[in-house]
């Protein structure tokens, strides 16, 4: 066999790692768009502060910072104690459907669901989907990987690539996004140890 296609699979590859990296920041939501958000951000606690929105405009403005309704102004006054509380919010937004906010002794507290309190369950699934996600990825880029032996026509290998990302793009991007998750997940609880007691918004 030519050694020239052997060589072909470390640039195969390494592209691999670069796409699998570029969905990680996109599940993940770090492909923002940050001068907007700040602007926003800025101007809307500018307005709270002031004292003269009501409370319904705070809870519509805080819907609107974070992209979702499905959070209530507690949840982010919370959050925003916190330190590094930009990144908390959003990894609080992307993992919510994992997380639970108690109130413990007059002190609200995030924590993982009852079904997901384990570190060793959370460990498991996180594992679990990052397999999932290398095999479907693999299963999209297989094409590619049996054309080094193979030599499929141009056509060919169209026509496989199309059948292949059809079939196997999606599990693959919901793999890498579920883990993506609990991982976000147990970085804002963890973070939770540097609560700076600070609120940032009084009423």
């Amino acid at each position: 066999m030519d050694i020239s296609y052997w060589l072909k699979l470390p640039a195969l590859l390494s592209a691999f790692v670069v796409l699998s990296k570029f969905l990680y920041d996109l599940a993940s939501g770090k492909l923002t768009k940050l001068r907007e958000e700040y602007r926003f951000a800025k101007e809307l606690l500018n307005d709270i502060e002031s004292g003269d929105l009501h409370p319904y405009a705070i809870q519509k403005g805080y819907q609107a910072l974070v992209g979702t309704t499905n959070i209530s102004t507690e949840e982010v006054e919370y959050i925003l104690t916190l330190k590094d509380s930009a990144q908390c919010l959003s990894d609080y937004v992307f993992a919510r459907k994992y997380l639970e906010k108690i109130e413990s002794r007059g002190n609200t507290l995030l924590r993982f669901k009852p079904k997901y309190h384990s570190g060793k369950k959370r460990y498991l699934l996180i594992s679990w989907y990052a397999i999932l996600y290398f095999i479907f990825a693999m299963l999209v880029a297989s094409p590619f990987i049996f054309n080094i032996w193979l030599n499929f026509s141009g056509t060919d290998i169209l026509l496989l690539v199309t059948i292949s990302t059809s079939i196997f793009a999606l599990p693959a991007w919901l793999s890498l996004k579920e883990g993506t998750r609990l991982l976000r997940g147990q970085h804002l609880v963890a973070n939770q140890k540097s609560h700076s007691w600070k609120l940032l918004v009084q009423h």
